[in-house]
């Protein structure tokens, strides 16, 4: 849906007023003038006290976030937590309320592929136990608060979706974009994003790797992903474990011997790690999988980007020592 903190659904402007009156038509409501809030934000004002409830859908940030963040500290102080889950995530297990939603397989609606393409799909099963689709279980949460946002199935929705966002107007192929108007390329240029592109994605160089210090990058393998896929036992007996995946050259200059363990260090933690040596990685760099990375996730600290606000926190430098 293009859902960012500062723009409405598509994404449209804020200030954009036909966007605003084509929701509030849509929605019988005033669109709020404020934009939302992003992640970090909500994490530091929940720690402060501002936010006394949280909205969790479909996302697990004590999971997801390294403790540096401090978002079990944010998410156990306020009044109401509230997760819609599929699973009993380590952010549902601090919720008051947690409501069970059901999976891709169980419930109508589209995807979007990353060309554009918008496609239809039908549940496979019936919802399993008390699980619903999300909408669902938004629409009755509505009712109950007195500010009713009912739809009879899907179909309605997306029928809302195809009026109301750009790009949604057909089943198929996404159109192609209109060129940037002149005014929206002057703002641009304004603005000064142009120049900021220089600074804010240049490759930095990477540190070579001395004394045992090396780049630790937390990603994704093969087998899983995300950490959901780890309630799959087919998966897991694919791969059941996290293990530092590191050069042959790395692992003789530092003395590490496959199935054999390293100790991780940093300024933010440490942290005993089983060792696999692949050619495939390159000289310098120690991979962990994030599917896995519970202790190996203490290592990283979070940056922000100062215009998107969001958190990154992928990559670390750490001293690789064997034991």
């Amino acid at each position: 849906m293009g859902a960012v903190a500062e723009f409405l659904p598509g994404p449209c402007e804020l200030t954009d007023p036909v966007a605003r009156e084509g929701f509030a038509r849509s929605w019988k409501d005033e669109v709020p003038q404020a934009p939302g809030r992003p992640l970090m934000d909500i994490l530091n004002d929940a720690r402060s006290g501002l936010v006394k409830a949280v909205f969790v859908i479909g996302e697990n940030p004590v999971g997801s976030l390294p403790s540096s963040a401090r978002p079990k500290e944010a998410l156990e102080g306020v009044e109401l937590l509230v997760c819609q889950e599929l699973f009993l995530t380590e952010t549902a297990k601090l919720a008051h309320v947690v409501f069970p939603a059901c999976s891709y397989a169980e419930k109508d609606g589209t995807f979007t592929n990353s060309e554009g393409h918008v496609q239809p799909v039908r549940h496979a099963i019936e919802p399993i136990g008390e699980s619903r689709p999300d909408w669902e279980i938004l629409s009755a949460l509505s009712v109950l608060m007195g500010y009713p946002l009912e739809y009879e199935d899907a179909k309605e929705l997306f029928k809302e979706i195809r009026t109301l966002i750009p790009g949604y107007g057909l089943i198929g192929p996404a159109p192609t974009p209109p060129r940037p108007s002149e005014a929206a390329v002057n703002r641009y240029l304004e603005e000064g994003f142009a120049a900021s592109l220089e600074s804010r994605y240049r490759l930095m160089p990477r540190p070579m790797p001395s004394e045992g210090m090396m780049t630790l990058h937390v990603g994704q393998t093969l087998f899983h992903s995300g950490k959901l896929s780890t309630h799959s036992k087919g998966l897991l007996a694919l791969q059941s474990e996290g293990v530092l995946l590191i050069n042959p050259l790395d692992a003789e200059r530092i003395g590490l011997e496959e199935g054999g363990q390293a100790q991780l260090t940093n300024d933010q933690a440490q942290v005993t790690v089983k060792v696999k040596v692949l050619e495939r990685i390159p000289k310098g760099l120690a991979m962990f999988p994030e599917h896995f990375d519970g202790e190996a996730k203490r290592l990283l600290k979070v940056s922000t980007d100062s215009m998107s606000s969001v958190p990154y926190f992928k990559t670390t430098q750490v001293r690789v020592t064997g034991l």
